[in-house]
This record gives structure tokens, sequence and C-alpha cells, in this order.
């Protein structure tokens, strides 16, 4: 099970120490790795949440401790750069797929992979209406060096695909790229959800967007995990 205690406590207190080592060290640039999970949940009616929506994770929640350490992150990387004189540059962070993406941890495209990789059934688990979508790592990689050199001090950037999918599509994906059959399993687990990124911003800004397909970002993490 996880300590939400200890996950508060080691955000919010290892950003404070990265953020005293950078002032102490004559740092120039400061990208903070935040989350989509500073948003808390994303409204049924907002399919791509932007940087300027003002919801928050439930602080009675203590689920929350992951999105609520991320928002005090934030707001540190923020303030310490300020006193220090050095920029900060957010980077909320959303779903990714590619090498290393743990295959028996809460994401569902991992489980997928993991289920696939076994010869075994996709399981699906709920209805599968849920939308998620998913940044290949390499974009991943290429998003966060922009953001760090050419991002504005003080900015918010969202990281992720605006290409989103019900979990039961990215399931029959997985289905087709490896020829196992995709089952359900269980009732919906909390209801329906969404969590897609709205990426104009950086578009816009950074003219930053997808370079690898979704359909070959999937084929390349089961080849890669299928050794």
């Amino acid at each position: 099970p996880v300590d939400n205690l200890e996950m508060l406590e080691t955000i919010i207190d290892g950003t404070r120490r990265v953020l005293d080592f950078a002032s102490k060290h004559g740092t120039t640039k400061f990208l903070y790795i935040s989350s989509g999970a500073v948003y808390g949940k994303q409204p049924d009616d907002l399919c791509h949440i932007p940087e300027d929506y003002r919801g928050a994770p439930d602080p009675l929640d203590p689920n929350s401790a992951y999105g609520e350490g991320k928002r005090v992150g934030e707001l540190l990387s923020v303030i310490k750069s300020q006193e220090a004189g050095f920029e900060a540059k957010i980077a909320r962070c959303f779903a990714f797929i590619g090498p290393h993406l743990p295959l028996d941890a809460h994401f569902a495209a991992g489980n997928f992979i993991r289920d696939a990789i076994a010869g075994d059934p996709v399981v699906v688990k709920g209805d599968g209406k849920s939308v998620r979508s998913y940044l290949y790592a390499s974009d991943l990689a290429i998003w966060l060096w922009t953001i760090l050199f050419k991002g504005k001090p003080d900015r918010s950037y969202n990281v992720g695909s605006p290409e989103s999918q019900s979990i039961s599509e990215w399931a029959q994906l997985v289905s087709t790229l490896t020829g196992v059959r995709v089952a359900h399993s269980g009732s919906a687990q909390g209801g329906y959800s969404c969590y897609v990124p709205n990426v104009a911003r950086a578009e816009r800004e950074l003219a930053l967007g997808n370079t690898v397909a979704l359909r070959d970002g999937f084929a390349r993490t089961l080849s890669w995990n299928d050794k």
C-alpha cells in the first residue's frame, strides 16, 4: 500500500533540497517535473485540460498526496528561483509509453503490455470508457529539454499527447499488435475519468509536438519489453 504521508514529505522535502542545491551552485535554469495530478479530477465536460484550469486535488482525500505535493513543489520552485535569481520552468507531465515503463504499476498501458507479452488476454478493468493519452519517451525527452532551455520563467507547460482514446481502444490496439484477445474484468472502478492535456501552449510557444505516432510508440514499447 502507498504511504501517502511519506509520499507527500518526500516530494516537498526532496524538492526543497534540490532547490537549495541549485541556488548555491550557480544554476541559471531549473526544470521542475510536475504532474497533471495538480489539476485534481478532470471535469467530464473538459476533454483536454489547459494550464490555466484552476481545479485542484481534494485536500481531504489522502490519495491527493501526490498531486498536492507537486502543487507545493511548483510553488517552492517559483519562490526559490525568484529569491536566488535563476529561471524556473514547470513541466506538468501526463502519461507516457516507452522503454522502462513500469508494467506492474497502476498504468493501464503498462498492464496491457505485460499481459500481452505473457500471452495472456489484455485485461480491461471496468467498462473501459475512461479516456487516456500517451506520449512516447523520445518525445518526452525532447519536450523536457526544450522547456528547460526555451520555456518562459515561472510558467507551466503541459507535457503529453492530445491524441486520446478510451482504455478499451488502447487495449484493442495492443491486441491488434500482438494477436492476444481483450477481456473485461469487474465493474467500473471509480467511474468514468479523463486524463488528457491541452498542449496548445507548448505547441504555440515552443513548437513542440508528437514525432512518434502512438501506434508506433506502443509497438516500440512492446518490442523493447519482449526481449
